[in-house]
Order: structure tokens, then sequence, then C-alpha cells
């Protein structure tokens, strides 16, 4: 099993009012070709490694969609970039502050660290939020995602954690977040964001209790429609 393998499954389940069959078809074939020169170091400028790059933020994004609902209109540059930075984040492109990428930390050296930081910022991209204030809860549905979908679709093959994840930094503000997150199920987190329009930004506490009662106690709630706090100015 490989991401490659990884992603042509997931594209398969996309729903086709996300992705036509004429875009899974081209995506399938990028991703096959992809092989060709494709290396162990998704850092190495190949053709193969570009190719996959680009289809795995394409088909992770697809899925976030799936899952959460349909991103905003924020143009992206479906190219994730690697930079020496500590971590992950989205952010707009030099020549285009209107549209948005991934950049991928120099944290993120193998194909299945690629895949669980393009999962966490694609769940960023469903509403970009570049220098603004965020509540917690868009960052624990982040951490969310990324660890449930490399949890189904990596460690059945790689039984390695992902490098760059929160979820055992147990005094974190991320992991603090994703405890408290991870208790809402996906249906529901669709119907926040349907209701608020963003994780990012929850402006009716009481609404927003009210949807997630059955499942998070008073602590929780509040904590998580709370401004998050790191000392780290990514996403």
């Amino acid at each position: 099993m490989t991401i490659a393998m990884v992603l042509l499954e997931l594209l398969e389940q996309i729903k086709d009012d996300q992705f036509t069959d004429e875009v899974k078809a081209t995506l399938k074939k990028q991703i096959d070709s992809a092989a060709v020169d494709r290396t162990s170091d998704p850092r190495d400028r190949t053709e193969g490694n570009q190719n996959l790059l680009n289809a795995a933020m394409l088909v992770v994004y697809g899925t976030v969609q799936d899952l959460y609902g349909v991103g905003d209109e924020t143009d992206l540059y479906p190219f994730p970039i690697f930079e020496a930075q500590p971590q992950s984040q989205i952010v707009p492109l030099i020549k285009d502050r209107g549209t948005v990428t991934i950049v991928l930390g120099e944290n993120v050296r193998s194909w299945e660290d690629v895949f669980y930081d393009i999962c966490h910022e694609s769940l960023h991209l469903l509403n970009p939020a570049i220098n603004v204030k965020i509540c917690a809860l868009e960052e624990g549905v982040a951490v969310k995602f990324a660890e449930q979908m490399y949890e189904k679709c990596v460690i059945p093959y790689c039984d390695k954690m992902p490098r760059t994840s929160p979820a055992n930094s147990y005094a974190s503000e991320y992991y603090v977040a994703y405890s408290a997150a991870k208790k809402i199920p996906d249906d529901v987190l669709k119907e926040i964001r349907n209701v608020f329009g963003k994780f990012s930004k929850i402006d009716d506490a009481e609404k927003f209790g009210e949807l997630v009662s059955e499942y998070l106690n008073d602590d929780e709630i509040e904590r998580l429609v709370a401004p998050f706090i790191t000392n780290r100015k990514e996403n």
C-alpha cells in the first residue's frame, strides 16, 4: 500500500457533485503516471512528485468538502510548496494575495507526513483565515480530520505515527482543542458549519451549545468557542 493507492481509493469515494467523472479520470491518470519518477522523498523536485502532491491536495480537499460542506470562493493554488519553516500552514501567494496554497514545513519528511499535513491544512482551506483570530473549534476540527484520515488510510499499512501530529502533546493548545472537537460527530460539525458559515468564528455561543450539548460539557463548549491562542504563528 502507498499514498498513491490511498489517493485512488479516496478519489473513488468522493461524491459526483464535487468531482465529475471526467475530473476523476484525469486525477486517476495523474496519480498513476506519477509512479514513473516518484521518489521516497516528497521534497525531491521530480515531475512524479509534483503530480502526486497536486493530486493529494485536490483529492483531500474534495474529501473534506464531502464531509463538512463546500469551501468558500477563495482561489486555491493546488500545488503544495515545501519551505524551511517548522510547521505547515496555508499562505497567500506573494504575486496574488487573493489565492492561497499549502506550505509544508520542514518536519514533513515522508509521504505519510505529507498526507497528514495536507489533511490538516485542507480543513483550513474551507474558509481561509489569514492573520486573523480564530476560535479553537477550527484547530480542533483540523486535528480531528487529519487524525481520523490518517487512522483510516495510513495506519492499516504503516504503523508509524505522523511526525507532525499534536494529538500526543497533551499540554498543547492543539490537543486541548482536539480532545473536545473529536467528540462531535462529523454530521453535527457539518451542521455547525452550515449554521455559522465557518468553524473559525462562532458568534453565538448559546446556539453552538445547543448543537453540541449532547456531546460536550460546558467547559468543553467554552474552550471551543474561545479564541485559539498559541505561540505558533501558523495554522
